[in-house]
């Protein structure tokens, strides 16, 4: 199932294309994580390829994300495939220049976007054999996002309108679609998350200038949606996980408020805990919770929210602040922290163990900086390696993944 997140490092990502405008198989399932440390291996693109960018990484090992080549105004998608040396282009739709991707399923089906241009984009599905599929719209739409799929192949996103209202969509693996209704009052939606059992999660708000606060919602395997629930004091919430046992992660805002700032997780059986004020970017089945904690420093601590309701503030070497973007069900995490000066693209990978013991991931053949964004059950890792010239600045990004 995808997971949605958009941790400060996105932002060095988006930095990297705006740059370059102007210019394995997985471990045996169920295999225990040991204290020998995994490699670092560079992940190959096309011929000309200068950079790439880590999107998924599911059970299996396989790893999707973007690539640029020089010269190019946007990014192609690809994917790595688990056991398979190399790579698979998922190309555009036929007479569009850029794709994207966004989420694959432990099934493999992925999706993302496919344009000329950004605010045009149109939601694609690819099939195993990397044939892109085109979602539909509602008619009168600008463009729209694939957000999540699930390994039935049924994907959820949203599209846009002229007033700037989102939709909220499924669509189903023979690719029909579904629009999905919104709460009483509200306008607009999104969607974020979808459970292989069907269960999408996501918010609908009313768009009118107003400022209003976002709801959180879940809709049913038969597109039925619900509200839910908010702690005491708070107004509004957006969500943006669930994992298959229905264990939800969300970001709320307290009344009076008008930031989305605080860690929200709603257990299965539905009720919800605030967790404290922070970013949060990964949840696993257990309920636990991690991202960047900032009830003590405003950059960030690296942070997990456990299920009994504490915080474990994680050991963040020599580092003036730090994110965890991933946690897998064994209660392995990793991310990254970055420097107290200096360039802040000079990030340092780090696994965090269960027992919240930290260790620095070894380095790439590019040097010492990385950033880890996910792992797997099987302790496989993905994130990507940056490169520097003489002086110390950032010139290169390219994924990679940590195996044992």
């Amino acid at each position: 199932m995808a997971r949605s997140r958009v941790p400060r490092t996105a932002t060095l990502a988006t930095a990297a294309a705006t740059a370059l405008l102007l210019l394995g198989s997985a471990t045996a399932a169920g295999a225990e994580p040991s204290d020998l440390l995994p490699t670092s291996r560079l992940l190959p693109i096309p011929p000309g390829g200068l950079h790439s960018f880590v999107k998924g990484l599911n059970s299996r090992g396989t790893v999707i994300g973007d690539y640029y080549v020089e010269g190019s105004e946007g990014p192609l998608a690809i994917r790595w495939n688990a056991g398979r040396p190399g790579y698979t282009r998922l190309a555009p739709l036929p007479g569009e220049q850029f794709s994207r991707t966004t989420a694959l399923s432990d099934g493999g089906w992925v999706v993302g976007l496919s344009y000329n241009s950004v605010s045009k984009s149109n939601p694609v599905r690819w099939t195993s054999g990397a044939t892109p599929t085109r979602l539909t719209l509602p008619a009168g739409s600008l463009g729209g996002n694939a957000s999540a799929v699930n390994n039935s192949g049924v994907a959820v996103g949203d599209a846009s309108d002229e007033n700037n209202r989102s939709h909220p969509l499924r669509w189903r693996s023979d690719g029909s679609r579904t629009d999905l209704p919104v709460l009483p009052g509200d306008n607009s939606g999104t969607v974020t998350s979808i459970s292989n059992a069907g269960t999408a999660v996501g918010w609908t708000e009313k768009r009118d200038g107003t400022g209003g606060p976002a709801h959180p919602v879940r809709w049913n395997a038969a597109g039925a949606v619900s509200a839910l629930p908010l702690p005491a004091g708070f107004v509004g919430a957006r969500t943006s996980r669930i994992t298959d046992n229905g264990v939800i992660l969300g970001h709320g805002r307290p009344a009076g408020s008008t930031e989305y700032d605080r860690v929200l997780v709603w257990a299965a059986d539905g009720t919800v805990r605030d967790a404290g004020r922070g970013r949060g970017y990964d949840v696993n089945r257990a309920g636990t919770a991690v991202g960047a904690s900032l009830e003590d420093n405003p950059n960030g601590d690296t942070a997990r929210w456990n299920a009994n309701g504490t915080r474990t503030v994680l050991a963040n070497p020599a580092e003036a602040a730090g994110e965890v973007l991933a946690i897998n069900n064994r209660g392995t995490a990793v991310g990254y922290a970055w420097p107290p000066t200096g360039n802040p693209a000079l990030d340092k990978a780090l696994l965090w163990k269960p027992d919240g013991t930290v260790v620095p991931l070894p380095p790439s053949p590019l040097g010492p900086y990385a950033a880890a964004f996910a792992i797997n059950d099987a302790g496989v890792i993905a994130g990507f390696a940056v490169g520097t010239d003489g002086a110390g600045n950032a010139t290169t990004w390219r994924a990679t993944v940590w195996k044992r």
